[in-house]
């Protein structure tokens, strides 16, 4: 079944940017790895921002989710959709404004999603490897 998305609707009170950047923060503080925000404004209509990162274990990205959702509940963004296939490399969670992809690191190494997007602006980076 296809769900129908409604457009953005861009709320200044919202601070969607403020919000991306507390996200990666956190994500590092969670000890999560080469965490990169890209910001996606006039290169496409999906979304604002993703949000990508690496993690060690397929136990990381479920407490790296549950960090998240605790973060976002309450706040006027709602989770549009995720994939939670613990056995998939990669799962992302769609907040509309923002997408976040928590890879494994054979997942980040096989999609690449910085290097399909490097006409992005870089709004955050906590430099690894990947960058």
């Amino acid at each position: 079944m296809i769900k129908e998305v409604p457009e953005k609707e861009y709320r200044p009170d919202l601070k969607v940017n403020k919000v991306v950047l507390q996200i990666a923060e956190m994500l590092k503080d969670k000890k999560a790895r080469d965490i990169l925000v890209l910001d996606l404004n006039g290169l496409t209509n999906i979304t604002d921002y993703f949000i990508i990162c690496t993690a060690n274990s397929t136990v990381q990205i479920r407490a790296l989710m549950r960090f998240i959702e605790e973060f976002m509940h309450g706040s006027p963004v709602e989770l549009l959709s995720k994939n939670v296939s613990y056995d998939s490399p990669w799962v992302l969670l769609d907040y509309n404004y923002f997408v976040i992809h928590l890879f494994l690191r054979e997942g980040r190494n096989y999609y690449q999603l910085e290097k399909l997007w490097s006409d992005a602006n870089i709004l955050y980076s906590e430099k690894g490897s990947f960058l």
